[in-house]
């Protein structure tokens, strides 16, 4: 079997032959470790195409072959592939126990370089995205490079370059980042692997819209959606469309931004439907299998009873015949049941992955109608010249605190409470960007502290709209302003303290919207504007 003539195939986007072939190989194929490559690569396949239960059959069938042959080395890399799968669907504690995994193979073998360099990559991307820890993800990234330049593995080394980049955008230092998702980029286009010069773009867009590089952002985003459209990509053409929406809407072009948005979320109800039919015929086909299956083991084990019976001596054949009427109605019992258990099982699965389905596809929507609503707003305000420009931001800026505290709710297992730490942390970094445009200094101290939804939305609403009147009140002529927030944990609950070293007043200012949402808290503030404006309270929780 010739594996590398498949993976050619692959990197070509030449899909369909590369599955073909493959599954004709495992069929001819007698070596065991052969065909547990296949599979593997099949997995891979199929994890591209986003047929995610085909590529998990894929990966368990190699493992099956692996652990037969007691062959470590591809028990290690099953191991890592199917984390990477995981991965890939966001399931990152389901990833993480996978990589344990390897890390306890890894304890009692030599494992290759070749799979060694694969698992430190996709350690690299787990620091990264769930663990948030770019120094640790950086440590493995630097790992699997050096192995990639030992074994010649261009894919991983171009993977590994993606997961430093990302690692540099968390350090904000954009274009760094810029520049090594260039050079992915033309690695990939070198290669001529579509997949990843296609994954490559998505970060190059992203990295030039950070960078505030949207003219160009525009024009490698417009090339590079032709470029997966016309490799039937429609996952990348989900994601260069949302780069163009955000792109357009930020130099106020919002007709493109609201003709690329419309296209977003076309791609994003064809790509959950896709997925929700692949589902249901999978279901389908595999209770059809296990109801001929339990038939055919039904007429089995007919066909023993009625040997054993002509077995019998003729002595004996009335206890005989008593004892299998017994046994014949305890087995139909017992067969109802767990027929009965087997289809209320099923039902159950595909219930439950419908649910998981549209739970997903109401975050997306949600998320999409945020951004169409804050789009629509921004135009109707462009249109009232009576408002000022801090109005608008106000407004913008609670809208899109509500997008942050949904986008936590989802993120969060339980969906009802968040912590108040990372929630705090999204809506500052928005209001970071106009600190630092009006050279304003600040200090971020929140305690990681988890509150039920309602309560961590007022939370949100009260920081936006006190960073709002400073911004708007505070400053005139200091030569060094700054702006604070602090929340810690007491032992009834939390001190809430907000600062600013604005022009002071002797008079005490009506804040309206402060009040309400502080009647919302149920908390009673303090005011001091002697010297700036500072208010605090204390909660119990």
């Amino acid at each position: 079997m010739d594996l590398n003539y498949s993976r050619d195939l692959i990197k070509k986007n030449k899909i369909d032959s590369a599955i073909l072939i493959l599954n004709a190989g495992i069929k001819k194929s007698a070596n065991a470790t052969e065909k547990g490559l296949a599979y593997l690569q099949l997995g891979s396949t199929y994890k591209q195409e986003q047929q995610y239960a085909r590529a998990l059959a894929a990966y368990r069938s190699a493992l099956q072959l692996f652990k037969t042959q007691k062959a470590t080395p591809g028990i290690f890399l099953t191991y890592t592939g199917i984390a990477e799968l995981y991965r890939y669907q966001r399931l990152y504690r389901d990833a993480e126990e996978y990589l344990k995994l390897c890390e306890d193979l890894l304890k009692r073998e030599k494992i290759p370089d070749a799979y060694l360099m694969k698992f430190y990559s996709r350690k690299a991307a787990l620091f990264s995205e769930y663990h948030q820890k770019p120094d640790s993800a950086l440590i493995y990234s630097e790992k699997a490079m050096i192995l990639a330049h030992k074994t010649g593995d261009r894919d991983v080394l171009m993977q590994s370059l993606m997961e430093i980049s990302g690692i540099y955008v968390r350090k904000h230092d954009y274009a760094q980042a810029i520049k090594l998702s260039a050079e992915v980029v033309a690695l990939a286009q070198k290669d001529g692997n579509v997949q990843l010069q296609c994954d490559a773009l998505v970060n190059l867009c992203r990295n030039l819209n950070l960078n505030e590089e949207y003219s160009k952002s525009i024009r490698t985003s417009l090339e590079a959606f032709e470029f997966a459209k016309k490799n039937k990509k429609s996952f990348n053409q989900l994601l260069f469309a949302d780069n163009l929406q955000v792109a357009y809407s930020k130099i106020n072009d919002y007709r493109n931004a609201h003709k690329y948005l419309r296209i977003r979320l076309d791609l994003t109800e064809d790509f959950y439907n896709k997925l929700h039919d692949q589902k249901v015929l999978e279901y389908e086909k595999k209770f059809r299998l296990a109801e001929k299956q339990n038939q055919i083991d039904d007429n089995h084990k007919l066909l023993l009873l009625k040997e054993e019976e002509l077995k019998r001596q003729e002595l004996i054949r009335y206890f005989i015949l008593l004892m299998m009427l017994a046994a014949v109605l305890l087995a139909g019992v017992l067969l109802y049941n767990t027929r009965l258990i087997r289809k209320k099982n099923t039902a159950l699965r595909l219930a439950s992955e419908e649910n998981e389905l549209l739970v997903s596809e109401t975050h997306h929507r949600i998320n999409n109608n945020l951004q169409l609503i804050s789009i629509l707003i921004q135009n109707e305000l462009k249109k009232n010249p009576a408002l000022d420009a801090f109005s608008r931001r106000r407004i913008t800026a609670n809208i899109d605190s509500l997008g942050v505290l949904h986008r936590h709710l989802y993120q969060n297992a339980t969906g009802k409470s968040l912590d108040l730490h990372a929630y705090l942390k999204d809506i500052w970094k928005n209001a970071e960007v106009l600190f630092e445009a009006n050279g304003i200094t600040n200090r971020f101290e929140v305690a990681h502290t988890v509150l039920p939804e309602m309560q961590a939305m007022y939370f949100g609403l009260l920081v936006t709209e006190l960073c709002m009147n400073s911004l708007k009140h505070a400053f005139t002529q200091e030569d060094h302003k700054n702006i604070a927030l602090l929340i810690t944990s007491t032992d009834n609950g939390l001190s809430f303290c907000y600062a600013d070293n604005g022009k002071g007043t002797a008079e005490i200012p009506k804040l309206q919207l402060v009040d309400k949402l502080c009647r919302q808290l149920r908390v009673q503030y303090q005011l001091d504007t002697t010297n700036g404006f500072q208010i605090n309270f204390d909660m119990n929780i």
